[in-house]
């Protein structure tokens, strides 16, 4: 299987002695050779010793050495064995403080043993050792010099000499070392062939449903959910959550559900990716119609990168920001994104860690899972808070907002990325983005609503809390409209207002959606979003992002836009449009 290939295919085919082995828990369950569904432990085992003549020596501070005599049936090869390790100091090893040194010390005599010296299995063929040790991490952790013990320095340099030394290389015998990748110390990992294994994708999920199938008979899927459907659900994830999900349906009777296996998955994403991750529900904005002039042309991106996306084109943006006020809807258009692509969306969170090192960890875990998904988009929300966007003096950190902006700027430069994955940010500060960063994105404005657009958003907002059509050419609606445009309310603000009203007015009607519009405390005025309207215009990309683009004469331009756009051309002042932004800076709260 594609699985066990991977790990042995190095030492097999390449002779590689040392491998490093990162990416799943040796807990997780993959498809065996024998088709069925087994842990990944189990599959190494079950290969060095059917397969390679392999004695599967383990070693974690949980489980201590074992050999596996229960796997061994034949009592004069557990004779030859014990023997063996009994030469090598790994026999009879008391659990205490210096078990640890000791059978690193067995390992580094047993695994240099050649199979030359006449070491055969009671069926006449070569006996090899093949040497799993577990939890790598915690034996030998990647620390600051100085700061490891005397006996993980011990064990360090000897897997590292052992890894190098030339009888290891001609005994055919294997050592894997298991763990969390960049948690172990470098200078072992630098004498290890490292083999990354990659989260199943849909070809072997598809794969190892039939024999999941098996397992549990009883098992049963809701409507719709074909093999082809879960292994789209499910791909890119471990196949616990997927086996647990048949257990328990098994057993209980109840049906497996879409929401039950996305559920899962989002779990599994926040722990692989140790909380930098979490995947986003596009589901939610597949029937959401976003209503307005203002939205239209940022939707018709929106439909072309989505479009560009599904067909890795390479000529489209890998980096957007959507730049306004806040309730325009930039969080759902990057999601109409995804939705429209048919790719997975994950939000970034930060990933700055307090321990030297810890950051730029957690930027390499992230990069390695986003590499499972192809194509994928990485959202992230507030992008100027979430991330540090400018060079910086301030090192109060030790380094780590040094280490993300140096790091997000490699990823931001990265031009293979175009057509497979999409870096969306969302702000309405784009002024706390550096000039070194503004280069690296495709800046699109998402200005407040017009007027003359809040009736059909508030229709749409409406129909969306109460599951009720309305009327857009109501009175009470367009009065309603009105007073939330007065009023400075946004979407957001829109709907939340419309949701406390049909809790005291049920069914909503266009009289509670008035009660509504009056009941909202807003603001007084609009400077906020005017402000974030202006630098919005500042900092847009390309002049066919605007909402006038297609037709200026026709655009209905507010009172704050008139004396900066030239009506007939669309051509901005951008002398006046600072000026603008320098009056409206003391009255704005962004």
């Amino acid at each position: 299987m594609v699985t066990r290939e991977m790990i042995f295919n190095p030492h097999t085919q390449e002779g590689r002695p040392a491998i490093y082995l990162t990416g799943r828990s040796l807990d997780e369950l993959a498809l065996a050779e024998d088709d069925k569904i087994r842990p990944l432990r189990e599959i190494i085992k079950r290969y060095a010793k059917d397969s390679l003549n392999m004695v599967v020596i383990t070693f974690s501070f949980a489980s201590g050495l074992d050999w596996g005599r229960i796997d061994v049936s034949n009592s004069a090869d557990q004779k030859a064995i014990e023997a063996i390790l009994r030469e090598s100091k790994l026999n009879d090893l008391k659990p205490d403080e210096h078990e640890f040194s000791m059978v690193i010390r067995g390992i580094t005599l047993l695994l240099v043993r050649s199979s030359a010296e006449g070491l055969k299995w009671a069926n006449g063929q070569p006996m090899k050792f093949l040497v799993l040790i577990e939890f790598a991490e915690h034996k030998f952790p990647c620390v600051q010099n100085g700061n490891q013990t005397r006996e993980q320095l011990m064990a360090i340099e000897s897997l590292h000499l052992t890894s190098q030394n030339l009888a290891m290389r001609k005994s055919g015998n294997l050592l894997i070392v298991h763990g969390r990748e960049g948690m172990i110390d470098d200078l072992l990992v630098s004498g290890l062939h490292h083999v990354r294994l990659p989260q199943p994708d849909k070809a072997e999920i598809l794969a190892a449903l039939p024999a999941l199938r098996s397992a549990y008979l009883q098992a049963i899927f809701d409507t719709g959910l074909d093999d082809q459907s879960i292994a789209n659900l499910v791909s890119g994830m471990p196949l616990r959550p997927l086996e647990s999900a048949m257990r328990a349906s098994h057993f209980s009777g109840k049906k497996i559900t879409a929401q039950e296996l996305t559920t899962g998955k989002e779990h599994s994403i926040i722990t692989l990716s140790e909380e930098t991750l979490s995947a986003l529900n596009t589901a939610r904005v597949k029937d959401v119609k976003l209503q307005g002039r203002n939205i239209q042309v940022p939707f018709q991106a929106v439909q072309k990168f989505a479009q560009a996306l599904k067909n890795a084109n390479p000529s489209m943006p890998a980096n957007l920001i959507f730049v306004g006020a806040p309730g325009t809807a930039k969080t759902d258009l990057s999601l109409k994104i995804a939705s429209e692509a048919d790719a997975p969306a994950f939000e970034m969170q930060s990933p700055k860690g307090s321990l030297v090192g810890e950051t730029e960890r957690k930027m390499r875990l992230m990069k390695q899972i986003l590499s499972g998904f192809s194509p994928h988009i990485i959202f992230i929300d507030e992008i100027t808070e979430m991330l540090p966007l400018q060079r910086s003096d301030f090192d109060g950190d030790s380094g780590a907002s040094k280490s993300v902006t140096a790091i997000l700027l490699s990823i931001l430069s990265d031009e293979s990325r175009r057509g497979n994955s999409l870096l969306i940010g969302t702000t309405n500060c784009p002024w706390r983005i550096g000039a070194a960063m503004q280069s690296r994105f495709v800046f699109i404005p998402v200005l407040h609503p017009l007027g003359t657009d809040f009736p059909a958003i508030l229709v749409e907002t409406a129909g969306r809390v109460s599951n009720i059509s309305f009327d857009v050419q109501d009175p009470q609606i367009q009065k309603a409209a009105e007073i939330f445009y007065l009023k400075g309310a946004n979407a957001r603000h829109i709907r939340g207002a419309i949701a406390q009203a049909s809790l005291l007015i049920n069914p909503l009607t266009p009289e509670a959606i008035l009660f509504a519009a009056k009941d909202f405390c807003g603001s007084s005025n609009q400077d906020s979003a005017i402000y974030a309207d202006l630098w919005a215009i500042k900092v847009c990309s390309y002049q066919s992002f605007l909402p006038w683009s297609d037709d200026p004469a026709s655009y209905p331009f507010p009172p704050h836009l008139q004396m900066i756009v030239d009506p007939l051309t669309g051509d901005i002042d951008h002398q006046e449009l600072d000026k603008q932004i320098e009056k409206y800076e003391p009255k704005a709260n962004v």
